[in-house]
């Protein structure tokens, strides 16, 4: 397995050059978030001066995050099932958004409720009009707050390798579709039997214009249950 080899070819390298390694990581994936950003709302997707030490700093700690997360993986804290059993890898997939979604949303939830944290959180929140860079301007403390989440999830059960890349690649794309300023989702979206279930553009916009709703990530199911949606 390629992921797998490369996890043992990381092994014989020193710390300084496996930090190196997961902050060029890191910073790819954030350049592509921020040119697919550009690309699909180019006039909306500028930069604040005085965003951009948070952007730094978002970048750091997803850097932090990835590293703690490859020393439990040498530790075998985390184990990852390296087969590639079809059943496996679409189980564990929902599995894994599910419970992430869940999570995030209590985690988000509590940010906007609890005193003390509801002043950190409010940094994002000064991106009324989001662009994809509101998706980086976050504090260090909810950077790695959500962090945490993953680490601990991932600590707890043997998730497949193809099912953590999957989850990946689907938080990014929707950290990017939340936070563009233009909704890229069809009318029927919010109607259908089937897709109404899955959060929008326009549903977390909604959230940076009424904080007191839509608080979910994925999905809109949490915010119905907890009646917080709009």
């Amino acid at each position: 397995m390629i992921v797998q080899k490369w996890l043992e070819i990381l092994s014989h390298y020193n710390l300084f050059t496996v930090i190196v390694f997961f902050l060029i990581e890191n910073l790819l994936l954030m350049l592509l978030a921020i040119g697919i950003g550009k690309i699909i709302d180019r006039e909306a997707t500028k930069i604040k001066k005085s965003d951009i030490k948070w952007v730094i700093s978002t970048l750091l700690c997803n850097m932090l995050v990835t590293l703690i997360g490859y020393k439990l993986y040498q530790y075998q804290i985390i184990k990852i099932d390296f087969s590639t059993s079809f059943f496996a890898i679409v189980l564990d997939t929902l599995l894994l958004i599910l419970l992430m979604d869940f999570f995030m949303f209590c985690f988000h939830y509590l940010a906007h409720k609890l005193t003390w944290f509801h002043p950190i959180h409010q940094l994002h929140h000064t991106h009324i009009d989001t662009n994809v860079y509101s998706l980086f301007v976050l504090n260090p403390i909810e950077t790695l707050g959500f962090g945490t989440i993953w680490l601990i999830i991932i600590s707890i059960v043997e998730f497949n390798f193809i099912s953590i890349i999957l989850y990946l690649i689907l938080n990014l794309s929707y950290g990017i579709i939340g936070h563009l300023n233009n909704d890229i989702f069809p009318n029927f979206w919010n109607t259908n039997v089937v897709t109404k279930w899955i959060s929008t553009t326009q549903f977390h916009s909604n959230h940076h214009k009424n904080e007191s709703h839509n608080f979910g990530f994925y999905f809109t199911i949490w915010d119905k249950i907890f009646k917080t949606i709009i």
